[in-house]
């Protein structure tokens, strides 16, 4: 289980300061899938890099499993958490294989069996061995996207941590994504976050919603509420409206595709 009790940023000096998190508390059950929402500039992937330790001045508690995240994350505790960033090409080193992302991490936490490791995570994002030994330049967007799924789930971590992870995709490529993530949850019993802007992303793949904007989180769903649009909030209103009522279209198009 994820606990997050109220987690605080603060960017810039004290006469320009930005409060890019006020407070923000949620909790996220063991094996579930969560969902922030909101507009660019509302807070969504400061908690993320903050739970990764990207930034680590920040206030208040995360807790992962009952152990508490210190600011300065050791590399045993990294392990069990991973992230998946927007950009699936910027993300991965231009000269660098295939091979050569995936066999990293298990260099840097001393794990054996590389090859054996390396071509069952393949398999598993449904790409296969024969993409191992390619450069990013020679894959697709979303060939790329599940070379860093892979990257991320080669260390067997509990909680995966999804940053806009299908928004540089077009709307077929973002359901292959979005159904092959939900199947690799399933079948490791991975714990997720995902930010997205995108309500029918988050709909698709997250049981519960929070929205957020200006740094807090202001209401917090179930996916049967958005999709009804049984909101309570202006601003959430706001977004369903924007979306086109849960924006049933793109939902259409990514069930065509799953």
């Amino acid at each position: 289980m994820i606990s997050i009790e109220n987690l605080g940023i603060v960017f810039g000096s004290r006469k320009a300061e930005i409060k890019a998190l006020k407070d923000v508390s949620l909790t996220v059950a063991e094996g579930e899938s969560y969902g922030l929402v909101g507009e660019s500039g509302s807070g969504k992937s400061t908690i993320l890099r903050a739970m990764v330790g990207i930034y680590s001045h920040w206030t208040g508690s995360i807790m992962v499993d009952g152990e508490s995240l210190g600011r300065k994350r050791s590399v045993a505790s990294r392990k069990h958490m991973q992230m998946v960033f927007q950009d699936p090409y910027g993300s991965l080193h231009p000269r660098r294989t295939v091979d050569d992302t995936l066999k990293e991490p298990l260099v840097i936490h001393q794990l054996d069996n590389h090859d054996e490791r390396i071509v069952k995570i393949l398999n598993e994002v449904g790409l296969g061995p024969e993409f191992r030994f390619r450069y990013p330049h020679q894959l697709s967007g979303g060939q790329r996207q599940r070379v860093a799924i892979a990257r991320a789930l080669i260390l067997e971590p509990r909680v995966i941590l999804l940053d806009e992870p299908t928004s540089a995709l077009d709307v077929s490529v973002q359901a292959e994504i979005l159904n092959l993530l939900s199947a690799l949850r399933k079948a490791h019993g991975l714990t997720y976050i995902m930010v997205s802007h995108d309500l029918a992303v988050v709909g698709h793949l997250c049981s519960k919603i929070a929205v957020m904007n200006r740094g807090e989180i202001i209401e917090e769903m179930t996916e049967e509420q958005l999709r009804s649009g049984n909101v309570e909030q202006a601003y959430t209103r706001q977004l369903w409206t924007a979306s086109h009522g849960y924006d049933r279209q793109a939902l259409k198009s990514f069930k065509e595709f799953a």
